[in-house]
């Protein structure tokens, strides 16, 4: 097996011609990507020192991981704090500061999400579950209120579509009913 050219573990991927261990070349991507968003760019040193040893994320305390094959959710990512120090956070936390005031998602309760309707922290509760997303978080993005006002705006502009719609799905239970 190959070695990792930066640290000399066993590496898995080939990155132009070297072999990189899944740690550094994640430390790869995430210099790219933080330069591609015109953000400071640390070198792999500063990612070695704010790289948790335990592999817990510093804001909720999940066990992160270095590749997405292995949790799209929990993989490390490069957090720019708007303090101006960096972090390597899971990815779930990374979304959840993009959406968030300041730093104020550190505050906020672990069963807690922010609502973009109504700009409102709200309980997981008053969220839909949504099985088709990943991550520990498997809730609609708007509460169950934002969502109910955007249905009911949807009907009302597409009063033909959703009529028909209606007309079909009664015709359908009455037919299962008989």
């Amino acid at each position: 097996m190959k070695k990792c050219s930066r640290c000399d573990l066993d590496s898995v991927i080939r990155q132009g011609n070297q072999w990189l261990c899944a740690k550094h070349y994640r430390f790869g991507q995430m210099k790219v990507l933080a330069k591609r968003m015109g953000k400071k760019v640390p070198e792999h040193c500063d990612l070695e020192l704010i790289a948790p040893k335990d592999m817990k994320c510093g804001d909720c305390g999940v066990l992160m991981n270095w590749r997405a094959a292995d949790g799209q959710s929990t993989v490390a990512s490069l957090q720019h704090y708007r303090d101006g120090t960096l972090g390597i956070v899971c990815r779930s936390c990374n979304t959840r500061h993009a959406f968030m005031d300041g730093d104020s998602y550190r505050e906020m309760p672990k069963d807690h999400k922010k609502c973009p309707g109504c700009n409102e922290i709200k309980p997981l509760t008053e969220f839909f579950k949504d099985n088709s997303r990943s991550g520990p978080m498997k809730v609609t993005s708007k509460c169950k209120i934002c969502n109910g006002l955007d249905h009911k705006k949807w009907c009302q502009s597409n009063r033909e579509k959703y009529n028909e719609y209606q007309r079909k799905w009664r015709a359908e239970a009455k037919a299962r009913d008989q």
